[in-house]
Order: structure tokens, then sequence, then C-alpha cells
């Protein structure tokens, strides 16, 4: 019964180690559906009625776990939610496999236990006499009782693989909030580049049109004020693009506040969760010892109590042997016969199941392979979307020096602008104060030689000196425009040089919140890959724990056959003592006929003749029985070994499968712990080297040697009705002779 359930755990802890995520999300606790077998607990029927037969053969049967409809009801809807959401695998609903049920096997087997084939009620009544019968009768009766003794024990499993199912999905849906939240800092960041993208595309014409507005406009004024003017509402658009800028960075910092907020109230909520969690996986573990040593101590005390019933019935058996030995060896024969037919059903329906699960084992091998290359690819995916942020980044990165070498450049063209245009003006005031100098030298000289005509010139000179006072005018009038020009320009460099450093500040502060970001996306990526290996972790503990369980499971087992095997051979050299004392009272019989033989009384040679073929008939029946016990138990020792060699050898060759596509931490301590304790499993029954040939059963060739000589010499007998020759062809010929000379270990 342990080494079934044990068998069961490790194939669900295998099945939620390969689980896909799908599976797992599908798990709902509130469905009331009837219950479907799950496939993972298909092999547990086989393996409880191998158990059963083998308990059978040995001594008395102790229950298997029945799984009835209200111990499994989530695995029904987490089967049904599976088919709901993978249609596109293929796969057919649980639903509509070919299931086969606990409780149906336990009704065959019950009705097999109930059926009239073994005995009639006129035999039972002709055997109600008899204490072998009655208690041989008991432990059938008493086996339907103990089916539900340890369904409690694989509920509370059950519910802890469950409760471990849903912590997983709780895990994986974290994993997924987290990525949400990394696409959505992805959009923004994808935001703040196509602005500034379009920052880029706003300021390229700001730094064309200063040279293009110099080449359309040649003169100063006009080209002095079309540039103030257009400086202005550059300037202008400039602070509203910054102004918008700075309230879609608010806007961007609120959200980011929000987010946080949320996520912290999110992780609140998972380690609230996983302790309550915890607390409620120890109590599980707690009541699943309890149970455990309860169902041991059952155990020990029903054994306790067969040993004591197989006691008294050999001691039974051992007084009225001779008086109920005709009886018994019909009763015998008719069971044997039943058993053989019960065995043969048993058979065929154990191989349908079991050709049926391992047709289920392949299609969901099938699907956990699909679902692994999926989840392999779904990495990949990740990956690549990771290195495209980063070239992102560096792009970013390299658009931003790009922007601040095209200011430089701007700043280095408007200052050789406005160096060519002051020297321009220089030069013409230098102009102008030569041509002042001539327009002197020319006025005293023309004063020198026209001394008379001055009447004439006073009126000309008074006009040169209203020009003179003009000149003088528009001359300090160029000196103020000069030193305006210059004062505008150093503002502009200073206006200049504050956009730069602010865009510079805006750059730096976006690229820190961005790696701020990055690395809380990380950190929370690296906590969430914690909390995965730590479940995996123990997840692994678990399984390693598994096969030291199952080791013990089939030691005990390994004990419980010794022990049969033992009683066993007990009671065959019990029996082989009583045919040795039944030889001896025939030749003790054989000495007094051949004593009695000189005087020829032949009333008392025919009343030893009539006790020699009534001994001679129980000896065949005794032996026949004998026979047909070692011969079933042989074909039983030998099926069962088969059976139980290839099981052992299919779940070696699975968990090697799994363990090598489980991924890099397959070769670990404990995979290898799990692999040697495999390996070092024994089986519940004895096993048989390879090269051993198993031992030919030849007592039913003798049997029926002996039974025809036997059959020559009673026909002889009756053909002759002559006691003289009776006792010279019976007591004189071989078979006497046979049955005195033959050993105990061949009869």
């Amino acid at each position: 019964m342990e080494a079934v359930v044990a068998d069961a755990c490790l194939w669900v802890i295998l099945a939620l180690d390969s689980a896909p995520p799908g599976a797992l999300a599908a798990l709902v606790w509130g469905s009331r559906q009837p219950w479907v077998l799950w496939p993972v607990a298909e092999a547990v029927p086989a393996q409880s009625t191998r158990s059963a037969n083998h308990c059978s053969d040995f001594g008395p049967r102790h229950p298997e776990p029945h799984l009835g409809a209200s111990t499994h009801q989530p695995g029904s809807h987490l089967l049904a939610e599976l088919a709901a959401s993978t249609p596109s695998s293929g796969a057919s609903p649980p639903s509509q496999t070919s299931t086969v049920t606990l409780g149906g096997l336990g009704l065959c087997l019950e009705e097999g236990l109930a059926s009239p084939e073994l005995l009639s009620l006129e035999e039972m009544g002709r055997y109600e006499s008899s204490p072998l019968a009655s208690a041989t009768s008991l432990p059938e009766r008493d086996s339907p009782k103990r089916w539900t003794q340890p369904e409690q024990w694989v509920a509370d499993l059950q519910a802890e693989v469950a409760s471990l199912r849903g912590h997983k999905e709780r895990c994986e849906r974290a994993v997924l909030s987290l990525l949400r939240e990394m696409l959505q800092l992805r959009a923004c960041v994808q935001l703040q580049d196509a602005e500034l993208k379009r920052l880029r595309q706003d300021l390229r014409p700001v730094a064309q049109a200063p040279e293009k507005e110099a080449l359309e406009f040649p003169s100063p004024q006009n080209q002095n004020q079309n540039q103030m003017q257009a400086l202005d509402k550059r300037l202008v658009e400039v602070r509203e693009a910054l102004t918008q800028i700075r309230r879609k960075q608010a806007l961007q910092d609120s959200e980011r506040k929000d987010t946080e907020q949320e996520a912290n109230v999110r992780l609140a909520e998972l380690a609230g969760k996983l302790e309550r969690e915890e607390q409620f996986r120890e109590a599980a573990c707690s009541a699943l010892q309890r149970s455990q040593e309860d169902t041991s101590h059952r155990v020990d005390h029903e054994v306790a109590q067969m040993q004591a019933q197989v006691t008294k019935l050999g001691e039974e058996m051992s007084l009225r042997f001779l008086k109920r030995e005709a009886k018994l060896c019909g009763f015998l024969q008719k069971s044997f016969l039943a058993l053989e037919k019960r065995m043969k059903a048993s058979e065929s329906t154990r191989l349908k199941a079991e050709s049926s699960l391992r047709g289920e084992l392949d299609g969901r091998w099938q699907r956990l392979q699909e679902l692994a290359e999926e989840r392999v690819r779904a990495l990949q995916g990740q990956h690549e979307e990771e290195s495209r942020l980063l070239e992102q980044c560096r792009g970013l990165d390299q658009a931003v020096i790009q922007l601040t070498k095209f200011v430089r450049q701007n700043q280095m063209s408007l200052n050789r602008i406005l160096l060519a245009e002051q020297k321009a003006w220089d030069s013409k005031g230098h102009l102008e104060e030569t041509q002042a100098g001539e327009l002197a030298a020319f006025l005293q000289e023309s004063l020198e030689a026209g001394q008379l005509a001055r009447q004439e010139a006073h009126s000309a000179l008074e006009l040169l000196r209203e020009k003179s006072q003009a000149l003088e005018v528009s001359l300090a009038e160029l000196g103020k425009q000069v030193k305006d020009l210059s004062d505008h320009f150093m503002a502009l460099s200073w206006r200049l040089d504050l956009q730069d450093r602010m865009l510079s500040l805006q750059l730096s502060k976006a690229k820190r919140e961005w790696e701020g970001l990055e690395q809380r996306s990380q950190e929370g990526l690296a906590q969430c890959q914690k909390e995965a290996e730590a479940q995996l972790r123990e997840l692994r503990e678990r399984v390693d724990s598994l096969p030291r369980q199952i080791e013990v499971v089939s030691d005990k087992c390994v004990l419980h056959k010794s022990d049969s095997d033992l009683k066993i051979s007990a009671e065959g050299r019990a029996r082989e003592f009583e045919v040795g004392a039944v030889r001896q009272e025939l030749a003790t019989l054989l000495s007094s006929v051949q004593l009695l033989r000189e005087g020829n009384p032949r009333r008392k040679i025919a009343e030893i003749q009539g006790k020699l073929a009534t001994f001679q008939n129980q000896i065949m029946k005794l032996e026949n029985s004998l026979q047909d016990n070692k011969t079933i138990q042989n074909l039983k020792f030998n099926t069962e070994t088969k059976l139980r060699m290839e099981e052992t050898a299919s779940l070696r060759e699975s968990i090697l499968r799994l363990r090598s596509e489980e991924g890099p931490w397959a070769l670990t301590l404990g995979s290898r712990r799990v692999l040697v304790a495999l390996g070092k499993q024994q089986s519940f029954v004895k096993d048989t080297a390879a090269g051993e040939v198993v031992p030919v059963n030849r007592w039913g060739v003798y049997q029926a040697v002996r039974w025809l000589q036997w059959k020559a010499v009673l026909l002889n007998l009756v053909a002759q009705r002559r006691p003289s020759a009776f006792l010279e062809k019976s007591f004189h010929q071989e078979p006497a002779r046979q049955l005195m000379s033959l050993p105990l270990a061949q009869k």
C-alpha cells in the first residue's frame, strides 16, 4: 500500500515539475464536477492491483487507497480547463479518453470476491464446520472495509501539490505584470525618443535661417531688425516647446510614482500570501506525518492479527489434516480454478489499462516537449527585445552627442557672421573719416586761393559746416549701433549657452531616469528569479526525499515477502513431514502385511488393503494440491518479476529523459541521488539474475507416472479379485519400492 502511494507521489511531483504555465493557470478550487481520473494518478490502479495480487499470494491482503469523487475534484477541473485552454494541440479531453478508475477496479474485486464461482451455498453449509474455510474467507470479507483508510493521506498529498501549483501560478502572474510594466516603460522611452527627434527637426531650420537671411537681406539695418524678430519668434517657440516637455515629464513622473506604489502594494500582498501558504503547507505536512504514523501503526497491528490468525490456522490444519483432507482438496481445486479465471480476467484488464495509460503518457510527453520548446522561444524573444532596447539607448546617446556638436557649430557660425559684420562697419567708418579729411584740405586750399570770393564762399562754408555736423552725428549714431549690436550679440551668445545647458541637463536627467528604471526592472527580474530558484530548490529537495521513502517502502515490502516466504517454506516442510509420517505408516503397514502374509489371514489383508487404498488416495490428493499450489505460486512469481522489471525499466527511462530535458540544473547532487536510489531500488518480489533459468516444475510429470502405476496395480487387483495375487503384484513390484526409496524432497 505504501509503495503504491509513494509511486503515485513520484508521478505527481514529476508532472508538477514539467507542467506548462497554461496548465498551472487553469487551477481552480471552486469546482464540483464529476471526477475523471487524472493521467498521473492512473498509474496507481495497475500497481494497486498488482500489489493486491502479490499480497494475496503471500498472506493477508492490505487495503489500497481508493481515490473517490470527493478527493480529486480539483484535478478534474484542471483537466477540463486544460482541454479548453489548449484546443490547438489536438489532444482529446480527459473525459473522452479510456480512463480506468480505482473505484471500478475496487467494484470488480468486490464482485469477484462475492461471486458464487468459488463455492456454492450447499458446499458452504457443508464446510461451515471447518475452521480453515472460515478463516481463509476472513480477509476477503474484511478487505472492502479497508479500502477507505488511506484516502485522507492521498487527499492531503493532492492538496499540497495543488497549493504548490497555485504558488507557481502566482509567481508567473507577478512575472507577467513586471513584463507589462517594462513594456509600458519602453513605450514611454519611445515617446521621448520621438519628441527628441522632433526637437532636432525644429532646431535644424533655426540654425539654417540666419545664413539664409544674411544672403537675402544685404542692407544692415533691415537685416538686424529681421534677425531680432526671427530670434524672438524662435525663442518663443523654444520656450513653448520646453514648457510642453516639462509638462510631459511631470506627467511621466506622476505615472511612474503611481506604478511604483502599485508594485509595492502588489509585492506586499504577494509576501502575505506566501507566508499564509507556508503556514498552510506546514500544517499539511504535520497532518501528513500524523496520518503516515497512524497508517503504519494500523498496518503493523493488522499484520500482527493476520500472523496470529495464520498460526491458529496452521495449528488447526495440523490437528485436522487427516480428517478434512479430501474436502479441503476439492475446495482448493475449485478455488484455484476460480482464482486462475480471475487472474486471467484481471491480467487482461490490467494489460488494457496499461496500454491506454502508455498511450496517454506518450501524448502528455509530446505536449510537454512542445511547451518546453515554446518557453525556449519566448526566452529568446525576450533576449532579442533586451538587445534591441540596448541598441536604442546607444542610438539615443549618439543622437545627443550629434545634437551637442550641431549646437556648437551653430555658435561658431554665428560668431563668424558677427565678426564679419563688425569688420565691414569698421571699414565703412574709416572711409568716411578719410573723405572728411579730404574735404577739409580742399576747403583750406579754396580759402587760400579764393580770398577774393569770401562773400560767395561764405554760404558754401556754412553748408559744409552743416554737412560736417551731420556726418559727426551719423558717426555717433553708427558707434551707438555698433555698441548695441555687440551687446545684442553677447545676449544671444548667453541665451544660446543657457539653452545648451538646459538641454544637456534635461538629457542627463532623462538618461538618469532611464538608468534608474532599467536598474529597477533588473532588480525586479532578479528577485523573481531568486524566488523561482528557491521554489525549484524546495521541489528538488522534495523530489530527492521521495526515493528515500520509496526505498523504505520497498524494504518493508521485501521484509513482508521474506516473512511470507518463510511461512510458505515452513508450511511446506510441515506437509513434507506429514507425508513422511504417512509413508512411515505405509511402511509399517507393508511390513505388517509381509509378516501376516505367511499366516495368510485374508480378512486382515483385505482391511489393510482398504486402509492402504484410502491412504494412497489421500496422499495423491495431497500431492496434487501441493503441486497445484507450487505451480500457481511459480507462475505468479514469474509474472510479477517480469512486470516489475519492465515497469522499473520504463520508470528509469522516463526519469532519465525528464532529467536530461530539464536544463543545466539536471546534473546536480540531488538528481544523481535520485538516479542512484532508483538504481538501487529492489523489486517487491524475488529478483532473478539475467542468465539464470527459472526452475522447471517436475512434480506434475512424476505425479502422472506414479498415478498410472497405481492405476495399473488397482486394475489388476480388481480383475484378479485374489488377495494373494494382489500381494504378489502390488507389494513386490516397482511402485512400492519407489514409494519407500524416493526422498522427501522429490515428493
